[in-house]
């Protein structure tokens, strides 16, 4: 029996095997970590009753303040520089090779871009959380549970309000309630580890304090039920200004409060200012996310602010984490250099002072059992982008070698080179192309192992198969996206996870499984490993502890893609690499989207629109809940 959470993220790796019992937790540590010696964290007052950070082995003793270092992921619906990251075993080498003591899953909630959202997709994107939070207990190092958005509450409460700032989730929204269930799954599953931090709010914009306030007792009271874990509540004007909760706290006693910088866009002695308030005023602060480090040996003043910075953490002793993982290993540059030296923790050996794994007695829900396992069988077929030309008739240059031995699908020395005349992502592919008796329908999960790259798994459908069926040949095939492993990693997917970009208005944007001819695995844009190695391609047939996520049958799940390319009444004229677009009703939201379901460009328009995009090729344009596809040449 293998387990992990009943969202079991697509690449959520499967754990040891560990069956639990009323001795011990459900995840069980494979190290001694920063957990085990300093516990649960908990917020109190220094004997100057100035609010800081203390762990429940030692207590609320000057001196025992726990002070962590960690790193926060990049957000979970950006590809590749933030999915590529969501997985178990790249938790281990976040561990390992950069000493992290916490680490930060910046779940996306709204933000309009990437292949969908918690709040589109809360199965997919809860199971990636799933992910990290399992593999952070096991390294035994702290994990914060983010719900990552930019202002998205501002717009539920002021609907038609125009914000005192702009932001980056700006006329999408999200409710307390919304959050409150999360937070509340969350704490059923989790809240007895002490690893976890709850941080309900990453980047409040807009709102004032008494909103938040409002948001925070009602996440806080649906987490309170399950477990009384350090919460983190979101602060005004990106997470600024914990001051502004002196004189109306959060009534609970283990709260602390957001601090957000930026090195090359705040000048520390005023923008700590706010923090320094809430401190003296007896309330904790915990800097959830920091950085702007990327020029601090090109401008001095960056390097001068970051340095003020990490001074005043030090003396307030707060724990913090750094923006962001989006490459899998430091590089060897000066700022990275320093780094390693200033920033991250340095090699630590921990005292193991709480037995967590045997103090937890409950059976926690967070055990999957897959059932009836059997062998997919078919061949792997390896290719690159030299075999098939763009609409121009260019092929491309990228290159891989297939090593492929005894089953194992075996993509090495993989080189993707996006300078080529090719108009579309460079690639490398290996199609594990099914024989005749397959039939993915009648699985409930797919399982398979892998080690290596970044990638896309993707459900293939045959060209003329799919045009009898749906009178039109498909192109724009059902995926997600997989992260980055180094070591063998199994994993077992929810098919219904996947959906496909939307570019085609007469094929289902879910998967047709009784169609599959070929299942997929597509490195594109980034390979952060020069090889991809698959092996022991399985159906599930029985789940237990998880209900699949249940895909329209045949046919009939036309219109289940995110966006819904019909006709419209907006013009679009091209030129070049220009995009005019005329007749657009007012107030509307409009996104232009590559291959790859990323954005180029998102906005309010009314009228008329004029964008450039930055290279050939297809692109999709969103107006409303409707899209166009482009091509330019």
């Amino acid at each position: 029996m293998k387990f992990h959470l009943c969202s079991a993220w697509i690449a959520v790796a499967v754990f040891s095997a560990t069956i639990a019992t009323n001795a011990l937790a459900t995840i069980q540590p494979k190290r001694v970590g920063p957990v085990s010696q300093y516990g649960t964290l908990q917020a109190a007052k220094n004997s100057a009753g100035e609010g800081r950070i203390y762990g429940s082995v030692d207590g609320a003793i000057d001196g025992k303040e726990v002070q962590l270092r960690g790193m926060s992921l990049s957000w979970s619906q950006n590809w590749p520089w933030g999915v590529s990251f969501y997985g178990n075993t790249y938790i281990d080498t976040l561990v390992g090779g950069w000493n992290v003591e916490l680490v930060r899953s910046a779940m996306g909630t709204v933000a309009p871009w990437g292949q969908g959202v918690f709040m589109t997709r809360p199965e997919y994107y809860e199971a990636k959380m799933d992910t990290v939070v399992q593999a952070a207990i096991e390294n035994d190092i702290y994990v914060l549970i983010d719900w990552h958005s930019e202002g998205g509450y501002y717009n539920c409460i002021h609907k038609g309000v125009k914000p005192r700032f702009e932001f980056n989730d700006n006329k999408l929204c999200f409710t307390a309630k919304d959050a409150a269930d999360f937070f509340e799954r969350m704490a059923i599953r989790y809240g007895k580890y002490p690893h976890v931090i709850f941080e309900i709010y990453n980047e409040p914009v807009s709102e004032s304090w008494d909103d938040l306030k409002a948001y925070a007792d009602t996440v806080t009271a649906a987490i309170r039920k399950h477990s009384d874990n350090l919460i983190i509540v979101g602060t005004p004007v990106w997470s600024s200004m914990a001051g502004d909760a002196v004189n109306n706290p959060v009534n609970d006693k283990n709260v602390a409060y957001t601090y957000h910088f930026y090195a090359n866009m705040h000048k520390t002695s005023e923008h700590t200012a706010s923090s320094n308030k809430a401190m003296a005023a007896g309330l904790s602060v915990f800097v959830t996310e920091w950085g702007g480090i990327q020029d601090i040996f090109n401008k001095a003043n960056d390097k001068t602010q970051l340095e003020a910075f990490l001074q005043w953490t030090n003396e307030k002793k707060l724990s913090t984490a750094m923006w962001n993982v989006e490459r899998p290993f430091l590089g060897s540059d000066a700022v990275a250099d320093y780094t390693r030296a200033n920033i991250l923790p340095q090699k630590t050996t921990y005292v193991k002072r709480l037995d967590w794994e045997t103090e937890i007695t409950d059976n926690l829900p967070n055990l999957v059992t897959y059932g009836d396992l059997s062998e997919i069988k078919g061949s792997w077929k390896i290719f690159a982008d030299t075999v098939e030309a763009d609409g121009d008739g260019n092929y491309g240059t990228s290159s891989v070698k297939d090593n492929s031995a005894d089953g194992v699908g075996k993509m090495d020395d993989i080189v993707l080179d996006p300078s080529s005349p090719f108009s579309y992502s460079p690639y490398a592919k290996a199609d594990y192309v099914l024989d005749g008796a397959a039939d993915l329908s009648k699985c409930k999960m797919l399982q398979y192992t892998y080690k290596g790259s970044n990638h896309e798994l993707t459900l293939y459908y045959d060209w003329n198969e799919s045009t009898e069926r749906f009178g039109s040949g498909a192109w724009d095939f059902p995926y997600i996206a997989m992260p980055l492993t180094m070591d063998w990693e199994t994993v077992n997917i929810d098919m219904g996870w996947m959906v496909n970009n939307g570019w085609q208005s007469d094929i289902p944007g879910t998967p047709v499984l009784d169609l599959v001819r070929a299942i997929r695995f597509n490195v594109i844009d980034t390979a952060f490993s020069p090889s991809l190695w698959i092996k022991d391609v399985k159906c599930v047939g029985s789940v237990e502890g998880y209900t699949p996520v249940e895909i329209p049958a045949g046919t009939d799940a036309i219109g289940t893609r995110p966006a819904e390319t019909a006709k419209t009444n907006f013009g679009v004229m091209v030129q070049g690499k220009n995009i005019s677009v005329t007749g657009i009703p007012q107030h509307s939201r409009y996104a232009l989207l590559n291959m790859l379901g990323q954005a180029i460009a998102t906005g309010s328009a009314n009228g008329q629109l004029n964008l450039t995009v930055p290279q050939a090729g297809r692109y999709m344009l969103r107006i409303g809940a409707v899209g166009r596809v482009i091509s330019i040449k």
